[in-house]
């Protein structure tokens, strides 16, 4: 009997200390994806925000759509390790969920280009929102307050992005109102990205290299 209790006791341990391996796993991985999406985003926005300012074709707003190609070019271009423990059910989960949100992505895109390619400042608030809700929830199923913060904070500012469309929407048609003010939104949604994933993903790959120069 108490060899049953103790073998039970150890598959109990056993259990637990793979599953937070698993975490610990998922949280390390997730430097190179949010660093790569992370970059890319603000790259991309900030590109967008000159073109507007220096008075460039409305046509050039296209290069949005550059960035879906260009985050899977970049992933294929800097492969991950190939991990040497066995994929879990929160491996399953994690993946569905980001899925999920990238998929959400798509009729974002088709109801920017159903609206035409000038100024949707709720689009912006629309990707920053599906965005922060993946990264919260990654947080809190590999239990990462790094990620949990960030994709809060990312919630944060999608909230802000609502109030400045509302400023906006408010100061329409006055003489308060310039075409600056507009393109800040695009500033706004930038930043965004920076604070949820490309400080995160620093974060995460400076503690992986410090773990790392432990380890040796």
């Amino acid at each position: 009997m108490e060899e049953k209790q103790l073998d039970a006791r150890e598959s109990l341990e056993l259990i637990t200390r793979m599953i937070r391996n698993t975490r610990r796993r998922l949280e390390r991985n997730s430097e190179r994806p949010f660093l790569v999406w992370g970059y890319t985003t603000v790259a991309i926005s900030l590109l967008n925000y000159a073109l507007r300012i220096t008075g460039a074709d409305p046509n050039w707003s296209l290069t949005w759509f550059l960035i879906p190609p260009l985050g899977v070019l970049l992933m294929r271009l800097f492969p991950a390790r190939r991990s040497t423990e066995p994929s879990t059910e929160i491996d399953r989960i994690v993946n569905a969920l980001w899925l999920a949100c990238s998929l959400s992505l798509i009729p974002i895109f088709i109801l920017a280009l159903c609206h035409g390619l000038q100024y949707r400042p709720s689009i912006y608030a629309l990707i920053a929102l599906v965005m922060s809700i993946g990264t919260t929830a990654t947080g809190f199923i590999v239990r990462s307050k790094v990620y949990t913060t960030a994709g809060l904070l990312g919630m944060a500012g999608t909230a802000a992005l609502a109030l400045w469309d509302f400023t906006l929407a408010r100061l329409a048609g006055s003489q308060e109102m310039d075409s600056t003010m507009l393109h800040n939104e695009i500033l706004i949604f930038a930043a965004i990205f920076v604070v949820m994933m490309v400080i995160p993903g620093h974060i995460i790959g400076c503690r992986n290299r410090r773990e790392a120069a432990e380890e040796k």
